[in-house]
């Protein structure tokens, strides 16, 4: 396509496509594969943002692919049992953290955390509890609708929402978020964890708490690690108040980090578990794990939507699943990211207006401060840095509460040259930025 073809693509966008959607780069993706992506020009660029951490396995991978053609030619939609909903429910169950075994099939993120609320609080109720509150944390990011984006931790999203964003029962809890927090680690005790444990026990009551909701790594909220010993020891005072404890893993599952999920980093055996992005290798499906005892909460009929567990969905997760497990993607994307990771910490050295870099396997953080002092942050950096590595071929992403977060989420699959390709030209753009 030509450069006037793409501007009246363009055109044609701003015309009939509602204002909501954000325009996070100027361009528009015509195909992919692996860690490429073509735009309607013909430009290729190498995407280290993976659609936000949806492509794990690459683009277009040939197996996916061949079991979506497939399903579609066989059955495209049923509302109740079908062959590839069972079978991935049953894969999902032998890979996931224990005790999770039941899986219940949605279509996003968003519909998984509302979903894993309702029976969480379904829960509670049926064990006498009122499970009147859930808590969740600052910083984090669970979804932008009702329930969901009451329980996100940032303003960016709430704007004129009112009360469609502050439904009642929602309370945060400080993120552990060591960069910004006034504390030092390990001299703190763990103070976040300690906060959590007095707003269950000494402010809310445990009898008035459903359940615990957590990020094991915030990822919209800025690429936020938590200290080893934080999660272990969240869990334990959940377990300790009959509180579900309930991970997030939209973001982190199925190799992001490193292992396959980043509950598996920490040693957590989570109530409920909640699963998208990554799971449908860029198809939209997304699932809420359960133990069998928590799965007791609910009855027929209490739960459903007209295109949960779609069969064509189903099969492209199952199909993603099998290619990473088999690719051994989690061991790659931590090596890989551990090799990025080391490339920019050898960069930090070099240039003030990084504050801090952090991460887990390809799920990796730059910080980017005016003055590593006052740690003011430098937003209008980022999204500079991110224009000019557009420029040069390479999507990044950018996030953070106060948008300074530079992240860096490529395909599990990227390879080393690929890698220092990403390197090569962050270093370019800090030069020339100064």
């Amino acid at each position: 396509m030509s450069d006037a073809s793409h501007r009246e693509l363009e055109a044609k966008a701003k015309e009939y496509i509602q204002g909501c959607y954000p325009v996070l780069y100027p361009i528009i993706p015509l195909k992919g594969k692996g860690a490429s992506l073509k735009d309607v020009t013909g430009k290729e660029y190498l995407d280290c943002f993976s659609g936000i951490s949806v492509t794990n396995v690459g683009h277009c991978h040939p197996r996916v692919v061949r079991a979506i053609c497939d399903q579609a030619s066989k059955l495209a939609h049923v509302l109740w049992n079908n062959v590839p909903m069972i079978m991935l429910a049953e894969k999902l169950a032998q890979i996931a953290p224990k005790p999770l075994k039941k899986s219940y099939f949605c279509n996003s993120g968003n519909e998984a955390v509302e979903g894993a609320v309702k029976l969480s609080k379904k829960y509670s109720y049926k064990h006498g509890k009122v499970g009147s509150h859930v808590v969740t944390l600052d910083h984090g990011f669970h979804g932008r609708g009702g329930v969901a984006l009451t329980l996100t931790g940032e303003a960016t999203y709430k704007h004129g929402m009112g009360g469609f964003a502050d439904y009642p029962g929602v309370v945060y809890a400080p993120a552990p978020y060591c960069y910004r927090c006034p504390a030092k680690h390990p001299q703190c005790n763990i103070a976040c964890a300690q906060k959590l444990e007095d707003l269950i026990v000494h402010h809310l009551s445990p009898e008035n708490v459903a359940a615990f909701i957590v990020e094991p790594i915030e990822g919209e909220g800025g690429i936020i690690v938590p200290p080893d010993e934080y999660l272990p020891l969240a869990q334990k005072i959940c377990r300790e108040n009959g509180v579900l404890f309930v991970a997030d893993e939209v973001q982190t599952g199925f190799g992001r980090t490193g292992r396959l999920f980043a509950s598996e980093h920490y040693g957590l055996s989570p109530d409920v578990m909640t699963l998208a992005k990554a799971l449908g290798s860029g198809m939209p499906i997304s699932a809420v794990m359960c133990s069998d005892e928590v799965n007791t909460a609910w009855e027929a009929g209490d739960h459903t939507t007209t295109f949960s567990s779609n069969p064509i969905c189903c099969a492209a997760a199952l199909a993603g699943i099998e290619v990473i497990i088999e690719e051994k993607l989690p061991e790659k994307a931590a090596n890989t990211g551990r090799y990025i990771l080391e490339g920019l910490m050898e960069m930090e050295k070099r240039y003030d207006v990084m504050g801090e870099v952090r991460g887990k396997g390809m799920m990796i953080g730059v910080e980017l401060v005016k003055d590593r002092e006052t740690k003011a942050p430098a937003r209008e950096e980022a999204s500079r840095i991110k224009s000019k590595m557009l420029e040069r071929g390479i999507i990044i992403g950018t996030g953070g509460i106060r948008r300074n977060i530079l992240r860096i989420q490529p395909p599990l699959m990227l390879t080393t040259d690929q890698a220092d390709r990403l390197l090569e030209n962050l270093e370019s753009v800090f030069k020339e930025l100064g």
